[in-house]
């Protein structure tokens, strides 16, 4: 069902942003401003032990949201997405962002809130070392979606993106800005 749901979302973030694609800058294309961007990624499964935390089969994109100073969605790549976690002054390496994995595990969600270090992204298997921040344990399972607090930040490619040089934002017909980088 998640896997259902976050198709259906990934497919919106690409018909909107289809002229991204095409290499050229859509006249209503705005700078992206600096906010608090909270991210999701969702994987067929994942495996942990005592130490990581391995999401198997992950989306190739890594979705984004901000709800302050304004309203704004996005999407990147979770190869960018990791990119981004050594960089900047505020990276995620120097101050690792909390997280919630939520999990199917016998038939039952399950939820554990964790402290996220080291990504390491191979083919469409991201590893994490993990440190516990919940009572409940995080459990091995299926149709795993983990939530990541927030980066503040522009992107991490401005200036040296995959489209036109960064990324940008643009109005939806509802005057919400989708970002992309």
């Amino acid at each position: 069902m998640k896997r259902m749901i976050l198709g259906a979302l990934l497919a919106a973030v690409c018909a909107v942003g289809g002229a991204f694609a095409q290499g050229t800058r859509p006249a209503n294309v705005e700078e992206m401003k600096p906010a608090n961007w909270l991210f999701v990624q969702v994987a067929d499964s994942v495996v942990v032990d005592e130490k990581t935390i391995t999401l198997k089969g992950v989306a190739p994109q890594t979705v984004m949201f901000t709800d302050r100073p304004e309203r704004m969605t996005g999407d990147t790549t979770t190869e960018g997405f990791i990119k981004l976690w050594n960089e900047g002054k505020d990276s995620f390496q120097r101050d690792p962002p909390n997280a919630t994995l939520s999990v199917t595990a016998d038939g039952k969600p399950s939820l554990a809130v964790v402290e996220l270090t080291n990504p390491v992204l191979t083919g469409d298997t991201l590893v994490f070392t993990y440190k516990l921040l919940s009572d409940e344990k995080p459990v091995s399972g299926t149709n795993a979606s983990l939530f990541i607090d927030w980066w503040y930040g522009r992107g991490p490619y401005w200036g040296r993106g995959p489209y036109w040089g960064g990324g940008g934002c643009w109005r939806g017909p509802y005057g919400g800005l989708h970002c992309r980088w």
